[in-house]
């Protein structure tokens, strides 16, 4: 009896390691005590209950992770894999290292000294496989938005939970109804282990090809934008340059009047003329020239080209950057892909709503970077408790997609954070990303 609970409560560590590794946040005393209690009442319950193994840690990922919002395929992942892994090295090792030093693969369960160092020997393999490998599991999240990589991340998930069962079924079969399953489990073990590494390393190779066709796509865009800044920059000193020859002859006109003592012809220059050009310089698409003070290039030209297409829109834009600022403390790409999404939203919403209007703040405080986008809505009020759920679409209240692509975000990184509000038709998100 004590040999089986020093075992369980091996077994049981081995796979809370890996499974608070795999998750990338340590576990809470309460998660650690339910985990195992539930696994020490299934290895002691009728063989069905093997289910319970999966559902509790997948539970415990769940809700000690419920704020970032992980899709749920993720949280299988994260039950299941450690289970999977532990089963697989712990029988290739007993199945085909072993004999090599003249033990069999029943003598782990007579020796808790032999069944420790194979438990650690485990550890060491499953985290020299992932290093050489370069999987980074959190990427997993970002994986759920690309279709591809969703689909084999489910299939994956099918594999794993068939695995387990078959193999526990098979394995509980020798050891109970005396019949010989070893050679199907050599076989399974062996297969599947090579399966499973090949399955990684095209999930995290394919994560990374997308990701390195992203960064190219969005050098593009970024180029694109600058080029489109550059040219409404040079199109808008043309026009100041065009109102001071205006400006010119005005002066002249109102010279002429002055030294003819003419007021009549002086209230005239002034009301045909002057008057009409007191609003040149308020016209909206001055603002871009705030822009200035945002020092990295990229970011100041995606803003450019947002406000551009929203003043081509008819939106009245304000922007305010009052001091100088640079680049925040996460990707840049991301970063890029973050405003771009919130702008394309403001713009979509604010073309509805009776009075368009979009107002952009930009601003570096001591420890963090903010940035503030506001724009009117034709409902009074948008339900923020539901935009950031995957499949959900507002269009037909005014907002656009691409939420849940911002809060993944959220959940990559820690020192990002966005404050959502609405009311009074006024659409408000606060973007915070704290200096590291």
């Amino acid at each position: 009896m004590l040999d089986w609970v020093i075992t369980s409560l091996i077994v049981d560590t081995v796979i809370l390691v890996i499974f608070a590794h795999v998750k990338g946040t340590p576990l809470t005393k309460k998660g650690i005590l339910l985990a195992v209690t539930i696994f020490t009442i299934t290895d002691r319950s009728w063989f069905y209950f093997i289910f319970c193994n999966f559902l509790v840690l997948i539970c415990i990922s769940y809700f000690e992770d419920v704020e970032r919002k992980i899709p749920l395929i993720v949280h299988i992942f994260y039950g299941i894999f450690p289970f999977v892994i532990e089963s697989i090295l712990k029988r290739t090792i007993s199945f085909f290292i072993l004999p090599i030093f003249h033990f069999n693969y029943v003598d782990i369960s007579n020796n808790t000294l032999l069944f420790l160092s194979i438990e650690l020997l485990i550890l060491a393999i499953y985290f020299l496989l992932i290093k050489m490998s370069k999987v980074n599991f959190q990427n997993f999240v970002n994986m759920t938005e690309i279709t591809k990589l969703r689909k084999i991340l489910i299939f994956t998930n099918i594999t794993m939970i068939f695995y387990y069962i078959v193999m526990e079924f098979l394995t509980g079969a020798e050891f109970q109804g005396n019949v010989s399953t070893l050679l199907y489990r050599q076989w399974m073990a062996g297969l599947y282990l090579f399966f499973f590494i090949l399955m990684l390393f095209y999930l995290n190779r394919s994560y990374q090809t997308w990701l390195e066709h992203e960064i190219v796509l969005g050098k593009e865009k970024q180029l694109q934008a600058l080029s489109d800044y550059s040219k409404q920059m040079e199109s808008l000193y043309q026009e100041v340059r065009g109102f001071r020859h205006d400006y010119i002859n005005i002066l002249t006109s109102l010279k002429e009047g002055i030294d003819r003592d003419d007021m009549a012809m002086v209230r005239k220059t002034y009301e045909t003329v002057l008057e009409e050009s007191g609003y040149f310089f308020n016209d909206s698409k001055f603002e871009i020239s705030h822009l200035s003070n945002i020092e990295n290039d990229a970011i100041k030209s995606i803003l450019s080209t947002k406000m551009l297409e929203a003043h081509s829109l008819g939106i009245d834009i304000s922007v305010e950057v009052r001091n100088l600022i640079g680049a925040p403390d996460i990707s840049l790409l991301d970063y890029v892909r973050l405003l771009s999404i919130l702008c394309d939203n403001a713009i979509e919403a604010a073309i509805k709503a009776e009075h368009p209007q979009i107002k952009i703040a930009y601003f570096d405080q001591d420890d963090s970077y903010t940035f503030v986008i506001e724009n009117t809505t034709k409902d009074e009020r948008i339900p923020v408790d539901l935009i950031f759920k995957k499949n959900y679409s507002s269009k037909g209240i005014g907002r656009g997609v691409g939420l849940t692509t911002v809060n993944h975000m959220v959940t990559t990184y820690s020192n990002l954070t966005i404050q959502t509000s609405s009311k009074n038709h006024l659409f408000r998100q606060t973007v915070h990303i704290k200096k590291v």
